[in-house]
C-alpha cells in the first residue's frame, strides 16, 4: 500500500467509524447560514423608539444599567468610550441593540437587564451620544479660535489635531462631531467638571525629593508608570515613592481666566468645527 492509498483509507475509516464527523459539519455551515441571514436582516432593522422622550428615558436608563463601566456621559472608564461612535459590535440600531441585550461574550460586559423596549431608548441614547455635535453649531468665528488653539491656549501642546499636536491630553480630530456645544465650553471653563479615566492627572513624591505630574498609564503593587508633562515616559519603583496624589484629575489650565468671553467662543467653534473624515 502506498502512501496515498493509505491515506484514502484513513479517511474512509474516520467516516465509518465517526458518521457524525460529516453531518456536524453540515449543520455548521446551516447554523452559520442562519447566523448570516439574521445578521443581514437585523442590520436592516430600525429603532422604533427614537422621539426625544424615548433618548431622555434611554439616558436615565443608561445612568442605572451603564454609567459604572462607560461613565455618566458615556465617556468611558471601565468601559470603552461610547462617545466616538465607533463601536466594537457596529454601530447600527440593530447591532447596537444585539451588543446591549446579549451583552459581549469574551468580555466584562453582561446581557443587560431591561425590557426589549427599554433596551432600543438605550440604544437611542448612545447613538445620540455618539454623534452629539452634529446636532449644534457654535456662533464664534472658527479661525479666530484656530489662532487661539494654537497660540494664546497653546492647546497643541497636550492635544492632537490628525498627526500634529501632543499626546498627553485626549485627541481632537473629530470632537466637534463627539461633543456639543456646550460640553466643550464646560471643559474649557471647568475641565476637572469630566476627566477621562485615561487622562487623569497623579502627581509622584520620590523618596529623594522629586516631584512628577502626568498621567498614569499603568500601575500595580510594585511599580507605577506615567507620562509626564514634557510627553516623557517615567517609571517608578513604589519603594522608591514618598506619596502618589490623585486630587488634581486634571493637567488642563480653567480657560476661563485666560481666555475672554470672546476668545472662549472663538474657540468652542473651532473646536466644534472638527468633524474628522467626512
Amino acid at each position: 500500500m502506498n502512501l496515498g492509498e493509505g491515506g484514502a483509507a484513513h479517511r474512509n475509516l474516520r467516516l465509518a467509524v465517526c458518521p457524525v464527523e460529516r453531518q456536524a459539519t453540515k449543520s455548521d455551515r446551516l447554523l452559520l447560514t442562519c447566523l448570516l441571514l439574521f445578521t443581514a436582516a437585523a442590520s436592516a432593522q430600525e429603532n422604533p423608539f427614537t422621539t426625544p422622550q424615548d433618548v431622555e428615558q434611554g439616558r436615565r436608563l443608561f445612568q442605572t444599567h451603564c454609567s459604572y463601566c462607560h461613565g455618566s456621559r458615556g465617556e468611558g472608564g471601565r468601559g470603552a468610550d461610547l462617545t466616538n461612535g465607533q463601536y466594537r459590535m457596529g454601530g447600527s440600531a440593530a447591532q447596537l441593540y444585539r451588543t446591549i441585550r446579549y451583552g459581549m461574550p469574551g468580555s466584562e460586559m453582561p446581557a443587560v437587564r431591561a425590557s426589549d423596549d427599554d433596551v432600543w431608548r438605550m440604544v437611542a441614547f448612545v447613538q445620540k451620544i455618539g454623534s452629539a455635535g452634529l446636532e449644534e453649531r457654535a456662533t464664534g468665528d472658527t479661525a479666530a479660535g484656530k489662532a487661539a488653539y494654537e497660540k494664546k491656549g497653546k492647546c497643541s501642546t497636550c492635544h492632537s489635531i490628525g498627526k500634529e499636536g501632543g499626546t498627553l491630553g485626549p485627541e481632537l480630530t473629530d470632537v466637534g462631531r463627539r461633543r456639543g456645544v456646550n460640553y466643550l465650553e464646560e471643559s474649557l471653563v471647568k475641565p476637572e467638571a469630566v476627566v477621562p479615566i485615561n487622562s487623569r492627572a497623579i502627581r509622584v513624591a520620590t523618596n529623594s525629593g522629586q516631584t512628577i505630574i502626568g498621567i498614569r498609564l499603568n500601575e500595580d503593587d510594585l511599580s507605577i508608570q506615567l507620562r509626564d508633562t514634557s510627553d516623557s515616559l517615567r517609571s517608578f519603583l513604589k519603594a522608591n515613592i514618598k506619596e502618589i496624589r490623585r486630587d488634581q484629575p486634571s493637567l488642563m489650565p480653567a480657560y476661563g481666566s485666560i481666555f475672554s468671553a470672546k476668545e472662549l467662543s472663538d474657540l468652542v467653534a473651532y473646536l466644534s468645527s472638527l468633524r474628522g473624515a467626512q
